[in-house]
């Protein structure tokens, strides 16, 4: 059984020991992209391991937020592939402005994770088994994964994810209508009215998604630090397609052969609970997990975190068990 790491240790122990012990073991790679630019990636390879997870950060996050759930994933025997979505972290960016987060099609996200497969993972890999861990945004990504690619993942972990994200004030098809006419006007790469600029001032743990304060605070400080790590609002055009995944997602969820485990955040604000069912019970192999804890899971406060973790590791070794 893994063991997390306790809040009261929380910044010391990620410090001294994760940090340092991931940096030991870590590879990053920018992999140039068919359509520009690169792809931030980071792998942390055991050496004995026997199958390895490709994590998927989720809107607004990085690769370097997911450490970590890394930890107890590689801790757990498993080798560990991981990358920054186009317009996060340090992968290539069509907007200036470091805290506006843009993409021009969802599909997009997808053909950078075909690439990141194709290049980087299976090469890497070969036969060995691959799992999939993918939170939020990077649940929607995972989501289509699973129904144009049956065969690259043997179990998948779909964190709280975004099959239908909330979109207040807006109702969703208000919220992509906006989005479409504001990219058909040529503001798509614009901030969209929702947002603002980072401003450290205005996050505050009371109103994150997380439970636990430390981790909050944790990354917090990274990403005061660093500008890579500032994304706080989406473009016009994100939002048209992020409001945009809802009906393709249910419509072919009963298309998914791979088993997955699907983790529901019962205080989530961000992402429709109800979507999230609709989609578990429409696919052949779907088991729905909830948890007493706001959006970001893995940043629960130790006693959901305990649980949390020991699921999704127990859930990913089944197949292990059974032979």
């Amino acid at each position: 059984m893994v063991k997390i790491i306790r809040e009261t240790q929380y910044e010391k122990m990620m410090e001294k020991v994760v940090e340092p012990g991931l940096a030991a073991m870590r590879e990053e790679i920018d992999m140039p992209l068919s359509s520009g630019g690169t792809l931030h990636c980071e792998i942390y390879n055991r050496f004995d391991a026997k199958k390895a997870v490709v994590m998927l950060h989720g809107y607004t996050e990085s690769a370097e937020k997911l450490r970590e759930m890394a930890w107890y994933f590689v801790s757990s025997g498993f080798s560990v592939f991981a990358m920054d979505h186009r317009g996060h972290g340090k992968s290539v960016r069509e907007v200036e402005d470091w805290s506006v987060t843009h993409v021009n099609r969802f599909a997009d996200y997808l053909r950078d994770l075909e690439e990141f497969m194709d290049k980087i993972v299976h090469p890497r890999m070969g036969d060995m088994p691959l799992y999939l861990f993918a939170h939020s945004m990077g649940g929607a990504l995972g989501a289509f994964a699973l129904i144009e690619h049956p065969l690259w993942f043997r179990r998948a972990v779909l964190n709280a994810p975004m099959i239908a994200p909330v979109t207040a004030p807006l109702p969703r098809r208000a919220a992509k209508l906006m989005g479409s006419v504001f990219c058909l006007l040529g503001r798509g790469k614009e901030r969209a009215f929702v947002g603002k600029p980072f401003d450290p001032a205005r996050e505050k743990f009371e109103t994150s998604f997380d439970t636990s304060r430390a981790r909050f605070e944790y990354y917090q400080k990274k990403r005061c630090a660093r500008k890579e790590l500032q994304n706080c609002s989406p473009t016009y055009s994100w939002v048209r397609e992020a409001a945009g995944v809802t009906e393709p997602l249910l419509a072919r969820a009963h298309t998914i052969r791979t088993p997955f485990m699907l983790c529901q955040a019962m205080q989530d604000t961000i992402v429709g609970l109800k979507e999230q069912e609709a989609f578990v019970k429409r696919a052949h192999e779907g088991r729905l997990e909830r948890f007493d804890s706001k959006h970001e899971l893995y940043c629960a406060h130790d006693a959901v975190l305990g649980e949390y973790v020991s699921k999704v590791m127990a859930y990913l070794n089944e197949e292990d068990k059974a032979k």
